[in-house]
């Protein structure tokens, strides 16, 4: 595991994107798997003029890695959040862009490996230790991508909300996290130091889930000064 502190969200919003964009000027087929929630806003909007309507950029396949669906509906919030905030922004087509849902992810890995694997992945660390949909003392660690009704999820994790419209939780697991090639983790934020310390300093266990992913072989994790501030001065980061 590559650590880097950065100064501000900024900067490691900046590091975070030449990363992708890296990436996603290889000349084959690049498939990438980005997150929503609050701390790739920023990233986001660095990216999109860079990359909006650019010839060089329009054949990228972008993957969602998880999706709470609605009642009646294939999908849910994070597709929803991941439009508002970046694919139609950047005018991605929606043939370029693969949702998982209730219908297809029993195969969603299996399409992914017919695709060349995904070359690189932009993920957060949860307020819990969470990563993707795979929540504290509910993950499956020795598993691809599964469906989770979310009221097992609710029943560990007392303190989420109900969801009463949004009955399952279907994400990747672990092991299909271990395929991708490239695996970013941005975490920024003083409300999020004391769960980086634990993400960091302590073995891998249900409790803060996100410490399984330390086992990649490839895998950088890009925060600010403030999420990192809780970090053991004299502790040897190089993981």
């Amino acid at each position: 595991m590559k650590l880097v502190i950065e100064k501000d969200l900024k900067a490691m919003s900046e590091n975070a994107m030449y990363i992708l964009l890296g990436a996603m000027l290889q000349d084959k087929r690049v498939n990438i798997s980005l997150t929503s929630g609050r701390t790739p806003r920023m990233l986001y909007k660095m990216m999109i003029p860079l990359i909006k309507d650019q010839e060089k950029f329009k054949d990228i396949e972008y993957y969602l890695f998880d999706e709470n669906p609605y009642i009646g509906e294939k999908y849910g919030t994070n597709w929803a959040e991941m439009k508002e905030m970046f694919f139609e922004p950047a005018h991605i087509s929606k043939e370029h862009i693969h949702r998982i849902s209730l219908d297809n992810w029993q195969d969603y890995d299996w399409q992914i490996r017919q695709a060349g694997g995904i070359d690189v992945m932009v993920l957060g660390l949860g307020h819990d230790g969470h990563f993707c949909g795979n929540c504290p003392r509910c993950t499956q660690f020795d598993s691809y991508t599964y469906c989770m009704e979310y009221k097992d999820k609710l029943a560990v994790n007392p303190t989420y909300g109900e969801r009463p419209r949004q009955p399952y939780t279907i994400t990747m697991g672990a092991k299909s996290l271990m395929r991708v090639k490239h695996l970013v983790m941005i975490v920024d934020g003083q409300e999020k130091a004391e769960i980086f310390k634990r993400f960091i300093e302590e073995p891998i266990s249900q409790e803060v889930p996100a410490t399984i992913l330390k086992l990649h072989p490839n895998f950088t994790v890009i925060c600010d000064e403030a999420a990192a501030s809780l970090l053991s001065k004299n502790k040897d980061l190089r993981l």
